[in-house]
């Protein structure tokens, strides 16, 4: 089910770096353009001088202490909720619009029906401010279904991206603790969601196509 949602999001992914707009998203779209570049360049650098690989390597495991990019919770056997990943897209509707995607899927543990969006408030940041929540077909009505007694669903939140500049701060907690568990706290620089980003791509790359395409639509 996680691959049919994921599908014609994935070509959201692609878009992200080669679709023109103006104004500030279009700004948003140049820098995030000019790291994934950047990024690349790196790439073949390091497969020029085994030296430098080496040192980047030691780097970004310093850099992952740092940055927590997945998790799971039980919370007293009520729910799971396991983060996979965050990664970049365009609007679905408004192509000229970046958008976070929060990629996870969420367990009813208990004897009673439940939906995510009623258990789990979830805040995504840059800067201190949040940020828009974007509209997914076929997927944010997720958040609002009834997950009966041991069923699990895939969870695809979006948020406007405001700003190629700064990190996007993620925090999950339980609506229903006295003191507001947290339940997943994540903090991704704009290199981190391109590199998870052209992860996911690489992964569902038989998914990036007319073909797969019709066939989610038709699964809808």
């Amino acid at each position: 089910m996680k691959k049919r949602l994921l599908a014609a999001l994935l070509v959201s992914f692609a878009l992200v770096f080669g679709v023109t707009g103006c104004g500030k998203s279009s700004s948003i779209k140049d820098k995030i353009e000019q790291s994934a570049d950047d990024e690349e360049d790196e790439d073949e650098d390091e497969d020029e001088d085994d030296d430098k690989d080496s040192k980047k390597k030691s780097k970004d495991d310093e850099d992952d202490d740092d940055v927590i990019v997945a998790g799971t919770i039980d919370t007293s056997s009520k729910y799971a909720f396991n983060v996979d990943t965050a990664l970049l897209g365009t609007d679905e509707y408004y192509d000229d619009v970046v958008i976070v995607y929060l990629v996870g899927e969420f367990t009813n543990n208990s004897d009673e029906v439940m939906d995510f969006a009623s258990v789990v408030n979830v805040e995504v940041k840059q800067d201190g401010i949040s940020l828009d929540k974007a509209y997914i077909s076929g997927t944010s009505k997720l958040n609002y279904a009834e997950i009966k007694p041991g069923e699990s669903i895939p969870i695809i939140l979006g948020y406007e991206l405001d700003s190629a500049d700064y990190d996007v701060d993620i925090v999950c907690t339980d609506y229903t603790h006295y003191a507001d568990e947290v339940l997943f706290e994540g903090s991704y620089s704009i290199d981190d969601l391109i590199e998870n980003t052209n992860e996911y791509i690489d992964e569902y790359d038989d998914y990036i196509s007319d073909e797969g395409i019709d066939e989610f639509e038709d699964s809808l």
